[in-house]
């Protein structure tokens, strides 16, 4: 099959916007009343694969510097190829083996030796938005600004032991908290600008399908303001 013209090798296929289906919860939780990142918000099944099959395609070896819950490690080890997971989260670690057969290493990105790989696959911690169970993970950083400082030096390591031509993909999303808007996309874009990446693609992850819109909407209404129903999948690559 040439897989540079047939799509038909693809599960999922590489469009804008992508409508994901409801992942399920972490915890026994009411989505109606609570926000679904509340918990630990499993990674989507639909992006995991899109970056394993299709934007990774090339790669050999596979890092994630914010491992999470086995999701990303799966699809990628799918595809055939050597997965390397780091999280500060023994709880991570543990459902990542249990749920998903993917060994990960307990580790802090921002200290531990980064392995050598050719692709990227990460969802970083949405800043304190989430709970996590570690002790020392950037989400634990009280202050935006040096949050976004520790996630740059993450980056700026990833990106040293890269190799040439590795892709990154990268799940990140914007928010609102106490009426403030914090922009991580545009942050995120600019580190890989200033570590010298290109953008490749940018894809829309829709979740109006499975977002409590009715619930969020009579806030936005009164304030002014959006409903925020979808996070992004930005692809960058290391010339």
């Amino acid at each position: 099959m040439d897989t540079e013209t047939d799509p038909g090798y693809l599960t999922v296929i590489p469009v804008s916007v992508i409508d994901i289906a409801a992942q399920g919860k972490r915890k026994n939780e009411d989505h109606n009343a609570t926000s679904s990142r509340a918990n630990y918000s499993p990674f989507p099944e639909e992006i995991a694969t899109l970056c394993a099959e299709f934007f990774l395609r090339n790669a050999t070896t596979v890092f994630d510097p914010f491992a999470g819950w086995g999701e990303r490690g799966a699809a990628v080890v799918k595809t055939g190829k050597k997965y390397i997971g780091y999280d500060t989260s023994p709880d991570a670690i543990t459902k990542a083996m249990s749920d998903c057969g993917v060994v990960n290493t307990l580790a802090d990105s921002q200290i531990a030796p980064i392995p050598a790989f050719d692709g990227l696959v990460t969802c970083p911690p949405y800043w304190n938005l989430e709970t996590y169970a570690s002790n020392d993970g950037v989400d634990k950083i009280k202050d935006w600004n040096l949050f976004l400082d520790a996630l740059f030096g993450v980056f700026s390591r990833c990106y040293a032991a890269a190799a040439k031509n590795t892709i990154f993909c990268i799940m990140v999303g914007d928010w609102r908290k106490q009426h403030k808007y914090y922009a991580l996309e545009w942050e995120v874009c600019d580190m890989f600008d200033q570590l010298g990446a290109s953008v490749i693609d940018k894809i829309v992850v829709s979740r109006s399908k499975v977002s409590k819109i009715k619930i969020m909407l009579p806030q936005a209404k009164r304030l002014g303001y959006s409903v925020r129903v979808h996070e992004n999948l930005l692809v960058f690559k290391k010339p």
